[in-house]
């Protein structure tokens, strides 16, 4: 899974990515009671979950304070199972003649949810949910687009979810720019797309480190990362970024008559093209964006005072020798004063907990996964316990100094007694970045530029699916996101012409399958919204 030999130092970043993202410092107000009685108002004592590895970074889960203090807190005991690379192999663990009682933590598109949950191979969640699990069936009640983000197309809830209520913690991403080089040339914080392309070509031109050689970069980060980073935020400054990060990374935005278009396809996709191209040209966009950098390049360059601005939900993953020397910017208006931050839907992982058909008591599963939906059970899986893994400071819940201290890092550090550290599809509700940051000692960022009005209106989650549509638009938007990324290279580093190759570009789309593909999300975006 980490493919850096640091793989440690890149974390944070890993687990972000496994899409990004951040517990309610609210009570929900349901039933926080740990009896694991089944459905037959037996005691569960054992249950069985398959899970992704992490143990080349801290104890098994088997062997984890957080996991042995809830079996004495739930009287259940979990056989944790866990694999390493277990995207590449759950489809395959389905055709176990034993499968285990639930998967924990294993990213399951809306598509195959409702493929397995139509063979019978994940079992319907919503009566059992209604039945064991209090504090989420109040989520769902309370909270619309909780229950629409986990209903499948057949009506279904197959899984229980991650959830983010927050928009300034991680499921925004957010660009930091170097406040250390905007001072030492007299320049302002960008508050607009050309403010930021005057200081970005600022920055290449004209010695900011004050070092005498040009070394410096603009936006700068391993390669690759342009077109679901920076293109992506850009598009709310051009207009198209009203759906969240999900709906951008499905090539969908909401337009103002609430209709779901194509971002690839649009006249706004086009200027940011034109806009990545100039400040390509002028390397204000370093040349390096589509290949040659890797995460270990970039940060030992960041180390070296070279980076200008990069994106990212936190600045922790360019690393704490530099991570001071940026400020974060939100949203930054467009050509037109357009702007929308690139944040996520608050169901931010649709499938963090699925029950098997084999499951001996799916009730005792609801009922052990629900108290991680209360607050103290948000607390218990991020923090721990008083006076076990934290301590009270000035009214704030603080890890222990062996935490605090902890050679890798305090997230780390953490991460050798509980599990929820990193975001990253755990069936929880994600705590306040204040509380997360009081943890460590630390200040949350206030962010001025992310308010009700820089918000998109609509943040969707994956919309549910069909099996036919499933079936249909992963096969086109395999295509559509080969050649979108290659014309992103061509059209970005000047090797086509972007107004003269336009049509031709939007031709060949067509060909693959646009159209089609544009249909089948506006009738799931209609049953969405009709659920």
């Amino acid at each position: 899974m980490f493919r850096s030999r640091k793989g440690k130092v890149v974390l944070l970043g890993t687990l972000m990515m496994a899409l990004l993202v951040t517990a309610c410092g609210g009570n929900s107000g349901g039933s926080t009671e740990n009896d694991k009685s089944s459905e037959s108002g037996n005691t569960a004592s054992s249950i069985s979950l398959l899970r992704p590895s992490w143990n080349n970074l801290r104890p098994a889960s088997k062997d984890l304070w957080m996991w042995q203090e809830y079996e004495k807190m739930s009287g259940v005991q979990v056989e944790w199972e866990e694999l390493s690379d277990i995207g590449e192999k759950k489809n395959v663990i389905l055709t176990r003649k034993q499968l285990p009682d639930a998967f924990y933590q294993v990213d399951w598109s809306n598509g195959e949810l409702l493929k397995y949950g139509q063979q019978g191979l994940f079992i319907p969640l919503e009566d059992l949910i209604k039945e064991h699990a209090p504090n989420l069936q109040k989520l769902l009640d309370e909270n619309e687009d909780i229950r629409k983000g986990l209903t499948s197309a057949d009506g279904h809830i197959y899984a229980t979810p991650y959830l983010d209520p927050y928009p300034e913690g991680n499921r925004t991403i957010r660009l930091y720019i170097n406040k250390k080089w905007l001072d030492n040339l007299g320049m302002e914080v960008p508050k607009t797309t050309a403010e930021l392309e005057e200081a970005l070509n600022a920055f290449v031109t004209q010695d900011p480190n004050g070092n005498g050689v040009n070394d410096e970069q603009g936006w700068y980060m391993p390669s690759g990362s342009l077109g679901w980073t920076f293109e992506q935020m850009m598009m709310g400054s051009f207009g198209i970024g009203n759906g969240g990060r999900k709906a951008l990374g499905n090539f969908i935005y909401v337009d103002d008559k609430d209709e779901i278009q194509l971002t690839i396809t649009s006249d706004g996709y086009k200027e940011v093209l034109k806009y990545e191209n100039r400040m390509y040209e002028s390397g204000a966009i370093n040349k390096q964006a589509f290949s040659g950098v890797d995460y270990d390049k970039w940060t030992a360059d960041a180390a070296k005072d070279t980076v200008g601005a990069w994106n990212w939900a936190a600045p922790d993953y360019i690393g704490e020798s530099v991570k001071n020397d940026f400020v974060p910017i939100n949203v930054l208006a467009g050509p037109n004063g357009a702007t929308a931050s690139l944040t996520d839907s608050q169901v931010a992982g649709a499938s963090s907990l699925v029950i098997t058909k084999d499951a001996k008591d799916p009730g005792a599963i609801l009922k052990w996964v629900d108290y991680f939906y209360s607050e103290e059970g948000s607390v218990f899986g991020y923090l721990g316990k008083e006076g076990v893994t934290y301590n009270m400071e000035d009214g704030n819940m603080v890890y222990i100094d062996e935490i605090l201290n902890y050679k890798d890092g305090i997230g780390l550090g953490a991460f050798q007694y509980v599990d929820n550290v990193y975001g990253g599809y755990f069936p929880y509700i994600e705590l306040s970045p204040e509380i997360r940051a009081a943890a460590g000692r630390q200040e949350a960022p206030v962010y001025t530029d992310l308010t009700e009005e820089t918000l998109p209106g609509v943040t969707l989650p994956d919309l549910p699916a069909t099996q036919e549509e499933a079936n249909e638009s992963s096969s086109i938007m395999a295509d559509l996101g080969n050649y979108v990324g290659q014309m992103r290279v061509e059209f970005v580093t000047g090797t086509k012409d972007i107004d003269q190759e336009w049509d031709n570009y939007i031709a060949q789309l067509k060909k693959m399958g646009s159209d089609k593909y544009l249909q089948i999300k506006q009738e799931q975006y209609k049953r969405y919204k009709e659920s």
